[in-house]
């Protein structure tokens, strides 16, 4: 009787530890809340991922007193002539990406991507373009893209290549395998009215 107690009281610290584990993995529904919890949840996220300021290439740290921070993706992730970074807050999920891509000197391309918690949407909020101090949004922006040659099509192909290779992609290779584009858990992906040409 005494050796079973012993195993039994041995072994509990393991279960609980198992059962803890377990609920905070069913409790992230998609990827967006693994990358949320892999850099401001409690200690279980460095057993269960890589921070993730870490899989973006980014080797900052964010001091406890910062209620927000902005980290830019290294160059291995994204090309020469883009820059996309990530604003993260500490107490809210709903995080924002910044994307620009330089089509030429003094004219750039920008994209706002955001995670909205509560609808559990991540969504393109801003499709813009600059040019000498000037930002063109909507049927104006197409018309500048078409003198790059450029139309409504490759808009969405770029769209789809940050939302999808560079951010979520990224976290499926290098932070977590449980979820991918086909299996996203409880979140959608929506992209700007721009780009689904309404």
């Amino acid at each position: 009787m005494k050796k079973h107690l012993k195993h039994f009281l041995w072994f509990t610290p393991i279960l609980l530890f198992g059962l803890y584990w377990l609920g905070i993995y069913l409790s992230l529904k998609n990827p967006m809340e693994e990358i949320v919890y892999s850099e401001n949840g409690g200690l279980m996220r460095y057993v269960m991922f890589k921070p993730y300021t870490e899989t973006i290439g980014n080797d900052d740290i964010w001091k406890e007193n910062e209620d927000f921070q902005t980290y830019p993706y290294s160059k291995g992730i994204v090309d020469a002539n883009e820059e996309l970074s990530v604003m993260m807050f500490r107490r809210t999920p709903n995080w924002t990406y910044m994307y620009d891509l330089q089509l030429e000197k003094g004219v750039t391309l920008g994209f706002i991507f955001k995670y909205n918690s509560s609808k559990k949407l991540f969504f393109q909020k801003e499709v813009y373009l600059s040019k000498e101090d000037t930002t063109y949004e909507g049927q104006q922006l197409l018309e500048q893209l078409a003198t790059y040659g450029k139309d409504r099509t490759w808009l969405k192909n770029q769209s789809k290549k940050v939302a999808e290779q560079y951010i979520l992609g990224t976290w499926f290779k290098n932070g977590s395998s449980r979820y991918s584009l086909k299996k996203l858990g409880d979140m959608k992906i929506e992209y700007n009215k721009l780009i689904e040409g309404q």
